[in-house]
This record gives C-alpha cells, sequence and structure tokens, in this order.
C-alpha cells in the first residue's frame, strides 16, 4: 500500500494493524454522519488542505479512481488505494486552491483512453449529499473555502415557465438527423415584437444539465435580458462538428437559421443574435461568429477550447487569436469565461485572446471562475453571460 498522507486515514490503517476492528465501524459512522470527501489541514504545512476521497467497494471492486475538475484527469495520479483488508478506497490530494468542482468516480474501470466509455460508468458519491444535475444523472460536487453560493437561476414556483420542445432535424448538408431543443418563453406570441435569438451547441446539456429553461425563465422574468428563443444542438460526431467544421456552419446559417426564422419570431439581426457553448462548443460559437459576423453578432464562450489547433495550421499565435489579430474589429459582442483549474494550454489561450480582444477595441468580457472544465461553473455562467452581453450592447442608431 501506498504512504498515507491523511492524518484521519493514517490513524485507522495503525489501529486496524493493531487489531482494533471497532476504529473501522466508528470510521464507517463518522463519514457516514460527516460526508465526504474528509478535509483536513496538512499537519506539514497549514496553508494546504488534504482531501481525501473515499469509495466504499464490495467484494467485485477490482480498481476504483476519482475524477474532476479538481481532482484532475490523469488516470495514474487519480487511482484509488484499497485500505488493507477492508472495502474502503481512497485517495488523498493537497490544495491550497479556493474552488468548487464536481467529481465522479469509476469503478473497475479498464477503459485506459477510451473517455467516452469511462464516462457512461461514472458514479456519483453516495456518501455526499451535495448533488448537481439532472436527477438521472447526479453529480456530487466539493466546495473548498466557499460558502455555498445561492443560485438566483433556480426555478421559483412564482416565475413563469417557458416551453421546452424537442425536434428531430435532418440535415442535408451534414447528412444526418439530430436533435434539435427549442425553448420559447412564457407567453410567447409570434404576433408581438421579434425575439432575440440564443443558439447553443450541446443542447441536451444546456436544458438538461445546465438548466437553460430556468436560467432563461428567471433573467426574463426579472427583466436582466428581453424574451428570447433558445435553439439547442445535439451532435452526432461531437468532436468533429464542433472543432473548425465548415459544414457545420453551412448547416447554422443555409438550414438552421431559415428553419428557425419561419417557425419563430425573432430578430433578423445580428445584433439580437447569440451563438455559444462550454468546452468545444466555444470554441465553435467562436469559429462560426468570425465567419459570419453578418449573422452571429454576440459570442457566449465557457471554457471556451481556443486553444484547439487548426488543420494544417502552424502560426506562432492560437488560429482563432491570430484571426482577431489580423482582422480589423467586427462587429461582435463577447462574453468569455474559464476557471482557474483549467488545464494550463485551455487556461492560457482564454487569457491571450481576452487581451487580444482588449486590444482591438471589442466590447467583452473576460471572466476567470474558481473551479475548472466543469458544469457546476458553466451554469453560473450562462446567467452571468447572458446577461454581461446585454450590458455590452450599444444601442443600434
Amino acid at each position: 500500500m501506498k504512504e498515507l498522507t491523511s492524518p484521519i486515514m493514517h490513524d485507522l490503517a495503525k489501529r486496524l494493524n493493531q487489531g482494533n476492528h471497532y476504529a473501522l465501524t466508528l470510521f464507517l459512522k463518522s463519514i457516514k454522519k460527516h460526508e465526504t470527501p474528509i478535509v483536513e489541514t496538512c499537519p506539514i504545512d497549514d496553508e494546504y488542505n488534504l482531501v481525501t476521497y473515499i469509495w466504499l467497494g464490495d467484494e467485485q471492486t477490482e480498481n476504483a479512481y476519482v475524477f474532476g475538475s479538481f481532482p484532475g484527469w490523469d488516470i495514474e495520479a487519480n487511482e484509488m488505494d484499497k485500505l488493507l483488508h477492508t472495502n474502503i478506497w481512497f485517495k488523498t490530494f493537497r490544495t491550497k486552491e479556493t474552488f468548487a468542482s464536481t467529481y465522479y468516480f469509476s469503478i473497475n474501470d479498464n477503459f485506459e483512453q477510451n473517455w467516452v466509455k469511462r464516462s457512461e460508468n461514472y458514479k456519483h458519491d453516495p456518501l455526499n449529499s451535495k448533488i448537481f444535475g439532472h436527477e438521472a444523472e447526479p453529480m456530487s460536487f466539493l466546495e473548498l473555502g466557499l460558502s455555498t453560493q445561492s443560485d438566483k437561476t433556480k426555478q421559483q414556483t412564482h416565475i413563469p415557465k417557458g416551453k421546452v420542445e424537442t425536434h428531430q432535424f435532418y440535415s442535408s448538408i451534414l447528412k444526418n438527423e439530430r436533435q434539435i431543443w427549442i425553448y420559447t418563453p412564457h407567453n410567447y406570441s409570434p404576433e408581438q415584437s421579434s425575439y432575440d435569438l440564443l443558439i447553443m451547441f450541446d443542447g441536451k446539456s444546456m436544458l438538461q444539465t445546465l438548466s437553460a429553461a430556468a436560467t432563461l425563465d428567471h433573467l426574463i422574468h426579472t427583466k436582466e435580458i428581453p424574451p428570447c428563443i433558445l435553439i439547442g444542438i445535439d451532435h452526432v460526431d461531437r468532436f468533429t462538428e464542433l472543432t473548425f467544421y465548415k459544414e457545420m456552419n453551412m448547416f447554422l446559417t443555409k438550414e438552421l437559421l431559415p428553419w428557425i426564422q419561419e417557425r419563430y419570431h425573432v430578430h433578423a439581426d445580428p445584433y439580437h443574435t447569440t451563438i455559444g457553448g462550454f468546452s468545444l462548443g466555444g470554441l465553435a460559437a467562436f469559429y462560426a461568429a468570425l465567419q459570419y459576423p453578418d449573422i452571429f453578432g454576440n459570442v457566449l464562450s465557457m471554457s471556451g477550447s481556443v486553444h484547439r489547433k487548426k488543420e494544417n495550421y502552424n502560426g506562432a499565435h492560437h488560429w482563432i487569436e491570430n484571426q482577431f489579430k489580423r482582422s480589423s474589429r467586427l462587429p461582435l459582442q463577447i462574453y468569455m469565461s474559464a476557471g482557474q483549474l483549467e488545464n494550463k494550454p485551455l487556461l492560457e489561450a482564454n487569457r491571450r485572446l481576452s487581451q487580444v480582444l482588449k486590444e482591438k477595441g471589442y466590447q467583452s468580457t473576460y471572466t476567470e471562475f474558481l473551479g475548472g472544465h466543469d458544469v457546476l461553473w458553466w451554469h453560473k455562467q450562462l446567467a452571468d453571460g447572458l446577461v454581461a452581453l446585454q450590458q455590452l450592447k450599444i444601442p443600434m442608431k
């Protein structure tokens, strides 16, 4: 067994080695009462905290891993240890960061680099009552050094609710069929003045995990944003479709947008049209706006993967950054955010891009949050981004 760093786990192992089996009973009672992960002050350096994740396995448990913005996604570093002869699996990490992070366990994991299969195996922490996300896919989360933040976008019973529908959309350009999600605000009427349009990638995640409908209900009710229609796009091949894919932009502009405009009373003005997403969706939003600034006037990028390389591009700067550097200022309003626990290339690329936008005189906002590549934060950033974009807009003359 590897060296223990948690004082609590070290003490438990010591007592068990001495034959004190009642120590295990007391430990299990304690973690069920106080919940996990276990957070302790580092005995060597009190600037740090020790965070210990616990999984209670059974006789069929062969291995266990923990993943998330914290402790990260390193397969080797995140493999949990089995405590002596027990069915307790644990892993301790040291940090002095302040953050909030979702995390997952993967049990009997032999997926190597197949992260899609691994994600299908994720389990939440049954010893932690803090749950985020859709009830069908709950995620445990840890807040370290942060008090529980009230969520102003959480659905309240007195706020009128909009309507969410789905539609199967066949694309002759992409040569496949996908589901799209359509949110219309409370009392939507095609006879009223035109509505703002919000197009977001990863439609299912937006509407379910990020609770976009509840967020829009709240922001529209409080008049922080005007009434809008949200179109959420599901993906057939997410990585291909969201990574510098011209056909996706053609689908958006030649098929999806005309379909929306035919059926819903939305503004045709780019000033009232926002495109956005998280991770690769943020990258795809920038790519669409760069190619069609006359259609998409607002960009909302949450942890955007703007560090991604474009095929056959070998410039000194990231491709997205270089496009803004070398072009005259486009008529775009931009909201960007990234987490301080993101991987270094993504975080640095967002910082550099935000600086370029500032130097070029764009109406833009960039913010960093106390977390990582995490839906827990994108949920909040969606609301913050929509409000910020509304505040950035200059009235059209």
